[in-house]
């Protein structure tokens, strides 16, 4: 409000000045004029009548200078500060002349204005210096957020940090009045800064898919590491697995949905976690081909492996016996050609459950 009464105070006074022609001779004739009418030497104000003149003379002139210095805004900080100085300067001046003289009451009616004039342009100055400091403070939560997540991977709440930092920035930079010098470039920071925001958000996406996949992983392995307690604790015979075929079968299903959502996110090879589950989805996969190697072998040999004497042996290749043995301890028998389909089972998921724990409590802790 105060800048638009200052703009009509001073379209007033440009009307004024531009009436007696425009600039230091068109102020000087005006009161010229004025002082042709200044009263008799009888006066007893007359001697003071010339210097009055003189610095009435000053004070428009400062105001004109003013005027026109902050016509067309915005303006810099240091024109706003430059024009409250001359409007200060002005008033300074103004207030020196004596009352009494012919010049006092033009004094007052003009101090009335350029006190206007100078309470306006204090207010445009706070107003661009408190969207400086806005601005500046936007550009330092803006690098605190891109400090915050250099050199990925980071923890979900690292992520999070970033991202109200990016929020913050942005609504920082919303707050800066259209009307201000800086205005300019906080609407060239706000594209780039959302575009932080949305890359930022995407990856609190991808960490949040990353743990509930986490959880949904640690979930079934612990199931499955808890079945060899389960069998022997109910008195089942050594030969089974604990769990059917159709069900396991199932459950890996599910774990590869699981994986294939994770594994939609952007960029998500990079993830930490990815090599593990992808690992674990691996080992699963191998179960359930020794479960089918097996089920196809006691089908074809079904006239003597009716009774499951030989504790589920699986007939495996070299180069598969090799594997197993060196990855995951498993010993051979038969020559070193047939593997327990549910010791191997066990191994497996105990294995994994280990991992998964272990990998599950370091992301607890650092989230």
């Amino acid at each position: 409000m105060h800048f638009l009464r200052l703009t009509t105070v001073l379209a007033t006074g440009m009307m004024l000045l531009t009436a007696c022609h425009v600039g230091n001779r068109g102020v000087a004739d005006e009161l010229s004029q004025a002082s042709t009418k200044a009263p008799a030497p009888s006066d007893t104000t007359s001697p003071q009548a010339t210097p009055a003149l003189g610095t009435f003379i000053k004070a428009r002139k400062l105001a004109w200078d003013a005027a026109v210095m902050v016509q067309r805004p915005p303006h810099k900080v240091e024109t706003w500060q430059a024009a409250r100085v001359k409007w200060r300067q002005a008033i300074n001046l103004l207030e020196t002349i004596p009352e009494g003289t012919a010049l006092a009451t033009q004094a007052k009616e003009k101090m009335a204005v350029y006190q206007a004039n100078y309470a306006a342009i204090s207010d445009r100055l706070t107003t661009e210096t408190k969207a400086i400091e806005r601005f500046k403070s936007a550009q330092t939560l803006a690098w605190q957020a891109a400090v915050t997540v250099q050199k990925p991977p980071h923890t979900l709440k690292m992520w999070q940090r970033a991202s109200e930092k990016w929020e913050a920035a942005i609504a920082v930079l919303q707050s800066i009045p259209p009307t201000t010098a800086i205005a300019t470039q906080s609407q060239a920071k706000l594209p780039v800064y959302r575009s932080n925001l949305n890359a930022i958000s995407q990856r609190l996406i991808t960490e949040r898919q990353a743990i509930l996949t986490l959880n949904q992983f640690s979930a079934i392995a612990s199931q499955l590491k808890s079945i060899p307690d389960n069998v022997y604790q109910a008195n089942l015979t050594p030969q089974r697995v604990g769990i059917r075929y159709e069900d396991y079968t199932r459950l890996v299903e599910a774990l590869q949905q699981a994986f294939n959502q994770f594994a939609s996110q952007p960029d998500v090879k990079r993830h930490p976690l990815y090599p593990v589950l992808t690992a674990a989805i691996a080992d699963h996969r191998l179960v359930l081909k020794l479960w089918k190697d097996y089920l196809a072998f006691k089908a074809a040999n079904n006239q003597w492996l009716y009774d499951d004497v030989f504790d589920q042996f699986v007939p495996v290749s070299l180069s598969d016996a090799t594997m197993l043995r060196q990855k995951y301890g498993l010993t051979t028998d038969a020559n070193g050609e047939k593997v327990s389909l549910r010791l191997s089972a066990w191994t497996i998921w105990q294995k994994d459950s280990q991992q998964l724990q272990q990998v599950q409590q370091r992301m607890l802790s650092a989230n």
